[in-house]
């Protein structure tokens, strides 16, 4: 019986895996742990385990796999208290460790403190299991091995048998701080070695707008936090507006509500309003955010202009109701206010494309002409520039000055990009009459699209060559621009008139007459038949295509029908 006696007291001594003595601290320490219930989209329960609180704001933690594939969480404390998860604020797949918010609210509960150091082999630990009856009990054990996990933290080996309710509770030190969370074993079969993953490291989880897209998180079904710092939590929504408009929507609510002096949350809640509805009401909703964002701003013209572009997309949106005066005039008015304090080259451009589509070429030609001597300056900027100035009636060769500065925006050997200006500065050179410098550029552009033209590139480079008396080519790009498009009656008449000025009148009145038949009232074929007869002497023909031209308004043939009444 003595013998029986010793054995027992060395085991214990040794701490063997026996039932302790609750330590004195056990008891406030129980009331931290406790029951958690999963339940999936249909609001059936998934599965069920343990975890623990580690601040008295609700913050706890417990395993991943637990809340895989869940849409709600409860926890029932030991006391019989039931709280909903509010969030998940972090996971670790590898390492089967979540951290998580628990909507406490008011309520007072109790929370274990973090051990601020990691123990050594051979310490001496405590199990606490979750357990709803009044008395706490413990279960002691020895650390068998510390090994270095995820950084500055640590993996325990245990000298401890467990079961599998045991999982998930915190393992703490003498003093009662946790310092690990319990957890089943890779093979999952629990036999007298258990294993504890490093708390601090489960309570330091935190998403980051890099990994909050992860497989993991998207296991969950639960609303996810926000970084913690207002300039990830930006980065983050940055990222999840391609996701579904609901789950954005929740997460700019949500992103108020924790960082509610941030200008750029009430900014993107107006942007969402705005094109993702088209009633009034929504309307008015992004009207609010805008004036509350003007209120909280200390950089005015970052809102102004946020705020013309918001006009300006309703405004362009053909779906959109008409609300107020959200039209061009009140973009204008909010960039023209941003600029009044910062004159920015990118307010500057929205207010040159504003006066455009306006219609106030001059006006637009000007804001694009203080846009290009910035560093914003672009191909695009020079080329809307020299449209503008073109449709305001200004001079040609500062046209062509300005769709020649776009082209060099570009190092030669000219990429793709370059081709659209290319040739622009090939139509702004007809317009000056540099005919051969036109068709230089439509065989840049011709080479850099390798050749994947309409026949309105060899209806353009025909009437250039033409100009520019380069006669074959001109024949050769309009017979293929016909080609291309068999029924285009312009392409038709500039053919006529192409061999007409080559002495082919057969083929230019026959020419004509397949252009006729297909738009009857086309003045020009009428004339250039009336020409072409004219020409091979046959008067009463010329007299009677030169007069139905003229009855169809073209005044031009008045000197040639006398000249062939004679």
């Amino acid at each position: 019986m003595k013998m029986r006696n010793l054995i027992f007291c060395v085991a214990f001594l040794l701490g063997g895996c026996v039932w302790a003595q609750t330590p004195k601290w056990a008891k406030k320490a129980h009331q931290s742990i406790f029951s958690i219930i999963a339940f999936d989209a249909e609001n059936k329960i998934l599965r069920s385990g343990n975890g623990f609180f580690i601040n008295e704001e609700g913050e706890a933690v417990s395993d991943y796999k637990l809340f895989k594939g869940a849409y709600r969480a409860i926890v029932l404390t030991s006391s019989g208290k039931e709280f909903p998860v509010d969030c998940i604020l972090g996971v670790d797949e590898l390492y089967d460790v979540i951290h998580f918010d628990v909507e406490v609210g008011k309520e007072k509960i109790s929370a274990l403190s973090l051990a601020s150091a990691p123990l050594n082999t051979g310490s001496s630990v405590w199990l606490l299991p979750y357990s709803s009856q009044k008395e706490a009990v413990c279960r002691r054990g020895v650390i068998k091995e510390v090994v270095p996990a995820a950084q500055d933290y640590y993996y325990y080996t245990l000298e401890l048998p467990v079961t599998e309710k045991m999982l998930s509770c915190p393992v703490t030190n003498d003093d009662g701080e946790v310092i690990g969370l319990l957890q089943s074993p890779a093979d999952g079969v629990l036999e007298e070695t258990s294993y504890a993953v490093d708390v601090n490291y489960a309570a330091s989880l935190s998403i980051k707008p890099l990994t909050a897209n992860s497989s993991a998180l998207r296991a969950i079904g639960i609303r996810k936090a926000l970084p913690a710092t207002v300039e990830e939590a930006l980065v983050y929504l940055y990222m999840r507006q391609s996701n579904n408009n609901e789950e954005y929507f929740s997460l700019l609510n949500d992103f108020i509500k924790t960082y509610p002096q941030s200008v750029e949350g009430y900014m993107r809640r107006a942007s969402y309003y705005v094109g993702s509805f088209k009633d009034a009401a929504h309307l008015q909703l992004a009207e609010q955010d805008m004036e509350k964002a003007l209120a909280l701003s200390k950089k005015k013209d970052e809102v102004y202009y946020h705020y013309c572009r918001l006009v300006y997309q309703h405004m362009t949106d053909t779906t959109s109701i008409e609300y107020k005066d959200w039209g061009i005039d009140k973009a204008l008015e909010w960039v023209g206010r941003a600029i009044e304090v910062d004159s920015l080259p990118l307010y500057l451009q929205v207010q040159a494309e504003l006066y455009f589509a306006k219609r106030e070429y001059a006006l637009s030609y000007a804001a694009y002409q203080v846009v290009n001597q910035s560093n914003m300056a672009t191909a695009s900027t020079y080329f809307s520039a020299a449209c503008a100035l073109e449709l305001s009636g200004g001079d040609k060769m500062q046209v062509l000055a300005l769709t020649d500065s776009a082209v060099h925006c570009y190092a030669q050997p000219y990429p793709l990009e370059a081709a659209p200006y290319i040739w622009e500065r090939g139509k702004a050179n007809v317009g000056v009459g540099n005919y051969r410098q036109a068709v230089q550029d439509y065989n840049e552009y011709h080479e850099l699209v390798n050749g994947k033209v309409n026949a309105l590139f060899y209806y353009h480079r025909a009437v250039a060559a033409l100009a520019g008396r380069l006669n074959q080519l001109a024949l050769d790009d309009i017979e293929r621009a016909v080609e291309l498009e068999p029924e285009n009656v312009d392409f038709l008449a500039e053919k006529a008139s192409v061999n007409a000025r080559f002495g082919r009148y057969d083929i230019a009145i026959e020419t004509c007459k397949r252009a006729v038949s297909l738009a009857p009232q086309y003045a020009d074929c009428y004339r250039i038949m009336g020409v072409c007869y004219g020409q091979k002497g046959e008067t009463d023909d010329a007299l009677h295509f030169l007069q139905k031209a003229k009855e169809l308004g073209d005044d031009t043939v008045d000197e040639l029908i006398v000249k062939y009444r004679k």
